[in-house]
């Protein structure tokens, strides 16, 4: 079978959800498929070939289709008179696969899947500025998923969402949840890159299982010092600086839970500028902790477990997630998690982490010094979550993705 991909969300050379998902999923759905053709649709007038998209010619059963045309000019092309057809662009497909939504226009002939994230855009517009609310109106994801011959999404929150703002009929749409980085996974045979075979660290007295204390302290020391991030006890926020994320509110509860603790503990808020940011720096510098406060930006792919590490406690306190990816992440590092008991939040980790009321800031300062001074909590939460975060593979999720693809071609 021959199966065209949509990758332009990759020439933003940004790693947010939505460029995670195709990152993990695609070279698992390479592997699962060894017997389809995969054809990669890449578009960008400034921006040569990642060497990341690159890499995935290595794969036997991959080519790239590489366009450098202006990417505001192709959109408007699509968006205004449905030109080009993109499955024409790649040859003669059996199937079209759109793992986000985006301007696209497809030939009658061949039936597409595309994946929805979430429907926050629709749920919650106020948390999006202008530009992006225009950017979602001209895409129109309602006749997106009305058109698409099957819909995936990453919870079944949003599966719920499309069925009843949408009106799309459930056996149209296909949960799949997201899966976990090789970088997260624990591995049989290795630790942390040192392979057991090489009997050095047995010979010193270590356990097979375990690095050593001290050189898994110096990768964290790297990793403060790359990022300045402070010494002694960290609480974490990893993720996209924007409304929804509801960052003033933990720095409002960081804020309370200093005073009323006189702990030594400070905030760490990581990750890339979205839009509407303004709020979350003015909060925090507000804050009369603000020497306390800290923003790396953005974070590095091959950093991200050892940030995590650092941290006490990993706060994501969201409004609105289609998944959750980062507090998946920091339960495998053996971090305890507190995020929202709200959207998929809830339903993706609602045994494994303290769930608190996002709007409630003293509910998330209390959760905040429970995880942090009840030493029993913190142990069940760090050796369950570890246990629970290891059952997310993206081998399973291109597994059933590829199934999802090979129904739609068949017209089943």
């Amino acid at each position: 079978m021959r199966i065209g991909i949509d990758i332009r969300s990759l020439s933003a050379k940004k790693r947010t959800g939505v460029e995670e998902y195709i990152y993990n999923l695609l070279p698992a759905l390479f592997r699962t498929g060894s017997e389809d053709e995969f054809v990669l649709f890449y578009n960008s007038y400034r921006e040569p070939l990642p060497n990341d998209i690159r890499n995935f010619k290595e794969f036997p059963n991959v080519e790239i289709a590489e366009f450098r045309w202006p990417s505001k000019l192709l959109n408007m092309s699509l968006w205004s008179i449905h030109f080009p057809y993109l499955d024409n662009l790649l040859g003669d497909l059996d199937i079209l696969f759109f793992p986000n939504i985006t301007f696209s226009s497809v030939s009658k002939t061949t039936p597409y899947v595309v994946t929805f994230h979430d429907l926050s855009f629709e749920l919650s517009p106020h948390f999006f500025n202008f530009y992006r609310r225009l950017w979602h109106y001209l895409v129109n994801p309602r006749r997106k998923a009305q058109e698409a011959a099957k819909i995936i999404t990453v919870s079944q929150s949003t599966a719920e969402d499309i069925k009843n703002l949408y009106g799309i009929a459930s056996k149209k749409i296909y949960p799949i949840y997201l899966g976990l980085s090789q970088l997260f996974l624990e591995k049989k045979n290795k630790v942390n890159n040192y392979p057991t075979s090489n009997n050095t660290f047995l010979s010193l007295g270590f356990s097979p299982t375990a690095v050593p204390l001290h050189i898994q302290k110096k990768k964290e020391d790297m990793v403060r010092n790359r990022y300045q991030l402070p010494e002694g006890p960290i609480i974490l926020y990893f993720g996209t600086i924007e409304p929804r994320k509801n960052i003033p509110s933990l720095i409002k509860a960081f804020n309370l839970y200093k005073k009323r603790s006189n702990s030594p503990i400070n905030l760490v808020i990581a990750g890339a500028r979205g839009w509407s940011y303004d709020e979350v720096f003015l909060e925090a510098l507000k804050s009369p902790f603000k020497n306390n406060i800290y923003f790396p930006g953005e974070i590095a792919n091959s950093d991200k477990p050892l940030l995590y590490k650092t941290a006490s406690v990993f706060v994501f306190p969201s409004f609105f997630e289609g998944f959750g990816l980062p507090p998946l992440e920091a339960l495998a590092s053996g971090v305890p998690v507190i995020c929202s008991a709200g959207t998929s939040l809830l339903e993706v980790f609602g045994d494994h982490a303290i769930l608190v009321n996002p709007h409630d800031i003293g509910e998330l300062a209390w959760a905040i010094e429970r995880v942090v001074t009840d030493e029993a909590l913190r142990e069940s939460l760090i050796t369950e979550g570890k246990k629970y975060a290891q059952k997310f593979s993206w081998d399973k999720a291109a597994a059933k993705t590829l199934a999802v693809l090979h129904e739609a071609a068949n017209g089943s």
